[in-house]
């Protein structure tokens, strides 16, 4: 009988095609205003600029005036309701809407092309009014991006965002008095009061200081050696030798912090009863504070993680020339971005991964084609560690499947940028899959997952025959020893008659 899970998973595509039979029944708004089919049209040749035609996939959503329409009709509904119950707060979604500046996307386009090597995918949010509210926080202007120059060359996984963070708490505040009249003004007024008061001791500076400064970039860098191999001791990671890896998270501006934290803990580690766990770093280029403890100090599995990052000691430091807030696996590692070195720039699997992406923006992320083959390699190791240890040639399979669909061998590297103008947001990528891979994807991820669970009591009822079969013949071979052993001839119950008996 076919079980319950995976019955509920097929149903919807087993009815799929009656589907088609049904009148298409949606939601009509009041008062939205009519569509005009001269601004649509502009609409669509402004986006499909973006975007590339002639590939796998293209799409295109108007959605101008949706969000505006249905703040209107919830905020109609929230009056007529607070008539009936009076203790309903007074809500204003629309203003709270605008605030946000989610009204202000007009537009959405997506695409995906057939190039060298995978797809070159596309996705634009038009805002022909410009960029308001929450969407100011992924950056402004488009720049060059300084991890290229950063990273050394074979980095393996390099991610830098512009985020302007204040955005967010101004655009809470504006949202409440928005949306809130005077109870949201006290909101506010409350929000700018704590903001004000100092941080618990010993931390000197408020949360005021901090938003200040956090008009920032953030950048990560993960560096993997695959020349030489980490062996863990951790009794359930034997086996396993993935490369050893360097990181550093950089923040703009909040430099700082690390200062702070320094002169803090300083008088502390002067005079310290037993070997310090940490020390300071202070010299023209660096202030800081770097963990100074030796790896048998660390319980087994953070041993394990230490090790992974070279048997190095952490680093919070600030950079002085540059201002940045580092957090590095070493500080040798943090000093070694900002020398004259082989640079991402020069890095040939890097050009390759990137090629005909903008060279400017306001986010890029990049996965190296060895990081994946690495991941892979891994997760064989596991499967076929869990395949020792008996979990059933069935489940085997079913992992083994599961992986060449997911992280397939030869997998290339990923690479995206996303670039700001005057009309939108354009993100530009370089994939082995297409949106189209991933829109189905993610429609198939409740299949795949109901077959995945219907078939868990199937593989353990046919491990356990195995098993069973396993330890019968097992059985019956020992029988047969014994009864050689005692000149029995197989198959009979007692030893036959002997000469002389």
């Amino acid at each position: 009988m076919m079980s319950f899970s995976l019955l509920s998973t097929l149903l919807p595509l087993l009815l799929g095609p009656a589907l088609f039979m049904i009148p298409n029944v949606g939601v009509t708004l009041p008062n939205q205003a009519p569509p005009d089919p001269v601004a649509d049209a502009a609409r669509f040749e402004t986006v499909s600029k973006q975007l590339d035609s002639g590939g796998v996939l293209y799409g295109y959503v108007s959605v101008d005036g949706d969000l505006t329409a249905i703040g209107a009709y919830v905020k109609s509904f929230m009056d007529e309701l607070r008539k009936i119950e009076p203790d309903v707060p007074p809500v204003d979604v629309s203003a709270i809407l605008k605030v946000s500046g989610l009204d202000s996307i007009s537009a959405v386009g997506f695409s995906s092309k057939s190039v060298e090597g995978g797809f070159r995918n596309k996705s634009y949010l038009y805002t022909p009014k410009g960029r308001r509210g929450l969407l100011r926080v992924l950056g402004g202007e488009s720049k060059p991006f300084d991890v290229v120059k950063l990273a050394p060359a074979g980095s393996d996984f390099v991610f830098e965002q512009d985020l302007n963070l204040k955005v967010v708490y101004e655009s809470v505040q504006e949202a409440l008095v928005a949306g809130m009249g005077e109870q949201g003004a006290l909101f506010k007024a409350m929000m700018d009061g704590a903001v004000k008061q100092p941080l618990p001791p010993p931390i000197p500076f408020t949360m005021e200081k901090v938003l200040a400064d956090l008009d920032t970039q953030i950048t990560v860098i993960i560096d993997a050696d695959p020349d030489k191999k980490i062996s863990f001791t951790h009794p359930d990671a034997k086996g396993l030798h993935p490369p050893l890896m360097r990181a550093a998270i950089l923040v703009d501006e909040l430099g700082w912090v690390a200062d702070e934290l320094a002169n803090i803990l300083e008088p502390m580690l002067a005079h310290p009863t037993e070997r310090p766990p940490a020390k300071i770093v202070r010299d023209p280029n660096w202030v800081g504070v770097q963990l100074a403890i030796e790896p048998e100090q660390y319980a087994v599995m953070d041993a394990d993680i230490l090790e992974l990052f070279g048997r190095t000691n952490p680093a919070l430091v600030h950079h002085r020339p540059s201002g940045k807030l580092i957090l590095a696996t070493g500080l040798e590692f943090a000093e070694n971005l900002f020398i004259p070195k082989p640079n991402l720039a020069d890095d040939p699997a890097f050009r390759k991964t990137m090629a005909g992406l903008p060279k400017k923006g306001t986010a890029m992320a990049y996965v190296s084609p060895a990081l994946f083959s690495g991941l892979r390699e891994v997760f064989e190791k596991i499967i076929d560690a869990e395949n020792d240890r008996e979990i059933g040639r069935a489940e085997h399979l079913v992992a083994t499947t599961f992986l060449n669909l997911f992280l397939p061998k030869n997998s290339r590297g990923e690479g995206s940028v996303t670039t700001n103008d005057k009309d939108g947001i354009l993100t530009v990528s370089n994939s082995a899959h297409s949106h189209k891979a991933n829109i189905i994807s993610s429609a198939a991820s409740p299949l795949l997952m109901g077959i995945s669970a219907s078939l868990q009591p199937t593989l353990r009822m046919m491990n356990d025959l195995e098993a069973d079969h396993d330890h019968e013949g097992h059985d019956h071979d020992k029988l047969l020893e014994l009864e050689l052993e005692h000149g029995v001839e197989p198959g009979l119950k007692e030893r036959p008659p002997q000469r002389g008996d």
